[in-house]
């Protein structure tokens, strides 16, 4: 439905917050398929705990930590282990 009422006014920026919360499996997948092709004509600027929405979705990714903003180089955000790899980075001191 926040989708659906963005897209109305035909923004260029569309901002979300946890798109797939609360959903299954079924509804994150279908709902990563919708962002996908929204994404072809706006720019998504959204927060989540999914690393794989992340993963299907961003061009960049900037993790919260302590309060502070840290970009996350492209090459993590493609790599076969970008899970394990955000993780680390969230553990660190």
């Amino acid at each position: 439905l926040e989708i659906g009422m963005q897209l109305v006014q035909k923004p260029e920026i569309i901002m979300l917050d946890e798109p797939a919360a609360g959903m299954g499996k079924p509804e994150t997948f279908k709902t990563g398929e919708i962002l996908k092709e929204i994404k072809k004509d706006h720019i998504l600027v959204f927060s989540t705990h999914i690393l794989q929405l992340a993963t299907d979705l961003c061009d960049e990714l900037v993790i919260l930590k302590n309060g502070k903003l840290t970009l996350i180089d492209n090459s993590v955000l493609k790599s076969s282990n970008f899970e394990e790899r955000i993780i680390e980075t969230l553990k660190e001191e």
